[in-house]
């Protein structure tokens, strides 16, 4: 079974060497182009394009396939039985979708039809669900709204942060997608709604939960609002991770890892500061530096205790160094 794999970032390069070494026949990768990425802003290939070279498979390089006719024309003549997406990052167009004989198929990171888009990871964790999943889905125009036919749930863990489940969903994609190429396989010579009653495809319709849209992250994401509840505020820093970051004496300060200090009376008993003290602080104010405990900061409701973090310009360290570091002192409001 021919297959041509589209997908991009890390968490799609994964899987796209785990279906290789499940013996799967990759005839073709499909990613976006080259990208300044790192120190020296210089050009590199995604992670797909470069695990493609690396196993020596052939990769088409689009801008917009809905606009690329030469590698639409490429694609169809290599005369493909399957079309796997992982994390693209562009929507494919019907004369894309008609091209391979057993389909196109698309392992999507959440519990369809929740989380349908660009970043269903991010979103899951920064609104703070309790699960997620993998959905590997029949693909239609519409975007992830195909029938699903394997799926797998994940608990959320508290200390899950974008890498971590990232890492997670990664694995349980792949292990999804080569049992069900396994199966697809076997749908040879069926109609396409033949197919996907051998598959014992799930309508969308069928499945719980409502329709959701995890758009696009966008650059103003990224920066932390103090006056927001705490718990909202940790969610955001591990579903952005390691990228949420506030501000100070106009410098990028990234959170890296922090956690709630909900119990108030024990803060109080144990840090030496008074209720009246956390009360009348406002949100990003510094309420507390010291070796042991970092910097402890004031939010809308609760105390958040900063565990790693990286000020602009400087290597990641713990919160008492980067306290030092950025010249950041109690009484001093974070964010301006």
């Amino acid at each position: 079974m021919k297959i041509v794999f589209w997908g991009t970032p890390t968490y799609a390069a994964e899987n796209l060497v785990n279906i290789v070494n499940s013996g799967h026949q990759v005839i073709a990768v499909v990613t976006q182009p080259d990208r300044k990425r790192g120190r020296g802003r210089g050009l590199s290939p995604s992670p797909v394009k470069q695990a493609a070279m690396d196993l020596g498979i052939p990769a088409f390089v689009t801008h917009s396939i809905r606009n690329d006719q030469i590698t639409k024309e490429k694609l169809k003549c290599l005369h493909a039985d399957v079309f796997i997406v992982v994390a693209f990052g562009q929507i494919l167009p019907k004369e894309i979708l008609d091209q391979p004989k057993l389909g196109c198929w698309n392992s999507h990171a959440s519990l369809l039809p929740v989380w349908r888009g660009a970043a269903p990871i991010q979103w899951s964790i920064i609104n703070d669900d309790v699960q997620t999943g993998i959905c590997i889905m029949s693909m239609e125009e519409g975007l992830d709204t195909g029938p699903v036919i394997n799926r797998e749930i994940t608990v959320i863990n508290d200390s899950d942060n974008l890498e971590i489940l990232s890492t997670r969903l990664s694995n349980i994609s792949s292990k999804l997608l080569v049992n069900s190429l396994n199966k697809i396989e076997l749908t040879k010579g069926l109609s396409k709604s033949s197919r996907l009653e051998y598959l014992k495809a799930i309508d969308q319709t069928k499945l719980k939960g409502k329709p959701s849209y995890a758009r696009q992250i966008k650059k103003e994401d990224y920066l932390i609002d103090w006056n927001q509840n705490a718990r909202k505020i940790i969610k955001k820093i591990q579903g952005l991770y390691p990228n949420a970051y506030t501000i100070y004496n106009g410098k990028r300060i990234k959170i890296l890892e922090a956690s709630t200090l909900e119990n108030k009376e024990k803060l109080i008993e144990s840090k030496q500061i008074d209720n009246e003290s956390i009360e009348k602080s406002k949100g990003g104010e510094v309420i507390m530096i010291n070796k042991e405990d970092g910097v402890i900061i004031m939010t809308n409701d609760f105390p958040i205790q900063i565990n790693y973090a990286q000020l602009e310009g400087k290597k990641a360290t713990n919160s008492y160094t980067l306290s030092i570091q950025s010249d950041l002192s109690v009484s001093k409001i974070l964010g301006n």
